[in-house]
């Protein structure tokens, strides 16, 4: 892992996405890709106070670069749209991990709006961890791995172990089931997920087909029971309306789970 892209508004939310990455930074001997966009367009149209916050800025990324010496970064301030900056840079410099921070949203925001981080998670080709709380010492150990194990998974099953086998981990496998007319046979689940776990070799692993009302309450509750440091999920695209109607998996963790989330991108660029 070369290059981590951590944005960040210096907010306390932002300041924990910022800490975990230069941990992950140290461990795999990434660049931190430090990135500060002011989104208010006033801004860059009045030369003073674009002048001023750019210097601002610049005073406040040399800080926590400093805090870093250790660790390669690479400062740099933007004005523009989040989302569409973050597609350009990932693209631009080959970002390998994405790390932001997030505060949640609920009720309508969660299907109408979103978080800038949900946005970021929906739009850019990218592996991105987010996350919620500080996190003192990053170690992976135990992980769980949320899927209904199609093959189509598989792609992103290699990118999630090529990820964490630096942590030497114990991997959950984990199906939940709704008691819903579109829930597979039990059997057929557990045939599906004994293929995954022949993947995770030579990892200690475990499959587990887990009853809840809902998919993204199953995995919270699930990964929260076992004591789990990270969930991991695939991100799969799907159509902005069928997004408010039934909402994404994804995106309702990112609101909800304590713990941090890594949405695995493994849809090929276009």
């Amino acid at each position: 892992m070369k290059n981590i892209l951590v944005p960040t508004d210096f907010s306390a939310c932002a300041a924990h996405a910022v800490d975990a990455a230069y941990q992950l930074a140290h461990k795999f001997g990434s660049t931190v890709h430090l990135l500060h966009i002011i989104t208010d367009a006033k801004v860059k149209d009045d030369e003073e106070e674009w002048n001023k916050a750019i210097e601002n800025a610049n005073v406040l990324l040399g800080k926590i670069s400093n805090e870093h010496k250790e660790v390669e970064t690479v400062p740099l301030t933007a004005t523009g749209k989040l989302v569409k900056i973050l597609e350009q840079y990932v693209s631009a410099h080959g970002v390998d991990l994405v790390v932001m921070g997030s505060h949640g949203a609920s009720g309508k925001q969660e299907y109408f709006i979103g978080s800038n981080t949900q946005k970021a998670v929906r739009s850019i080709f990218a592996n991105v961890l987010v996350i919620k709380d500080k996190v003192e010492d990053i170690n992976f150990d135990k992980v769980v791995f949320a899927s209904n194990f199609n093959q189509s998974e598989r792609d992103a099953f290699l990118k999630f172990k090529d990820f964490v086998k630096h942590f030497i981990p114990e991997i959950h496998l984990v199906m939940v089931h709704t008691s819903s007319l579109f829930d597979p046979p039990y059997i057929v689940s557990q045939e599906a997920m004994k293929d995954f776990q022949g993947l995770c070799e030579p990892f200690d692993s475990h499959i587990h087909i887990y009853r809840d009302f809902t998919i993204e309450k199953g995995i919270r509750t699930f990964a929260e029971d076992i004591g789990a440091k990270m969930i991991a999920v695939s991100n799969h695209y799907r159509h902005p309306l069928k997004r408010m109607i039934i909402g994404s998996n994804v995106e309702a963790l990112i609101n909800h789970a304590h713990l941090p989330v890594l949405s695995i991108d493994y849809l090929e660029r276009k």
